[in-house]
């Protein structure tokens, strides 16, 4: 019986302040931003539509990037690798049982509700334990995995493609992106890929991602080029096509990133 939680776990139980104090901090600094280039703008009598813009980006920016690192750890903390005597592997994501709230008081009240699971799990002779020393373990609560077809180490996070057995008995091929951090993270990769030896589910697919990235790279840019030359201010074409090349140019960005991502997962 092994159980495989993220370092951060092992030391001390704050998932709370993890999800919460960097979300708290990018929001703030993003304020700050903004503010300040208000009275930056009113002291060094600068243009205030181009100084709002760039903080305007800086910020979003900001706020994605924070948004995404927050997210990345809160999955690995969240997210429990255990294996059972029978050498069956299961996922369990504490989050699910944290019932769900809306607003910022309910992200908030969500956060806590998730460490107070983990503590619940985690604990020496805790649910997880209980449920391991079982005869039918983990088996019909949490997804169990089958096989892996590909797993993949990216740079702060490994992409895994498996087929599991899902509570009820329903089988089903997942993506599970999980980040680096993990206690004894090179024990758990092994007993996953010993996973993929021999998988009758495995098979090899064409990679077409790359094609599509390529394709909507230069649909956007197509798009992009219409939409300078359909604008009031140039004219070359008939400024009526220009919404519509800028919705169709917001389409193949969209496209690109879904394929991109897609990329990035090993998919």
């Amino acid at each position: 019986m092994k159980i495989w939680i993220s370092e951060n776990l092992k030391k001390k139980n704050h998932y709370a302040a993890t999800v919460l104090l960097p979300v708290l901090g990018s929001l703030l600094l993003a304020i700050f931003l903004i503010t300040g280039s208000i009275f930056l703008s009113a002291y060094l009598d600068l243009p205030m539509e181009i100084l709002s813009f760039v903080v305007c980006v800086a910020a979003t920016v900001l706020l994605i990037w924070a948004a995404a690192g927050t997210g990345r750890r809160s999955l690995r903390d969240a997210l429990v690798f255990c294996q059972d005597r029978n050498g069956d592997i299961y996922i369990s994501d504490a989050r699910k049982y944290a019932s769900f709230h809306r607003g910022i008081f309910g992200f908030v009240t969500m956060a806590f509700k998730t460490q107070k699971i983990l503590n619940n799990m985690l604990a020496s002779g805790g649910v997880l334990e209980k449920y391991l020393s079982q005869e039918r373990s983990l088996q019909g609560l949490e997804p169990r995995i089958l096989s892996v077809e590909k797993l993949k180490e990216n740079r702060k996070t490994y992409s895994m493609i498996c087929h599991v057995e899902l509570p009820g008995n329903r089988l089903s091929r997942q993506t599970y992106v999980f980040s680096k951090g993990y206690d004894n993270e090179k024990e758990l990769l092994h007993a996953l890929e010993l996973l993929s030896s021999g998988s009758v589910h495995a098979e090899v697919r064409e990679n077409r991602n790359p094609a599509y990235i390529i394709l909507s790279t230069a649909v956007l840019i197509l798009f992009v080029f219409l939409c300078i030359c359909s604008h009031p201010a140039v004219a070359l074409l008939p400024t009526g096509i220009y919404f519509p090349c800028l919705g169709a140019a917001f389409l193949a960005v969209c496209l690109l990133v879904c394929f991109a991502v897609r990329q990035h997962r090993g998919e």
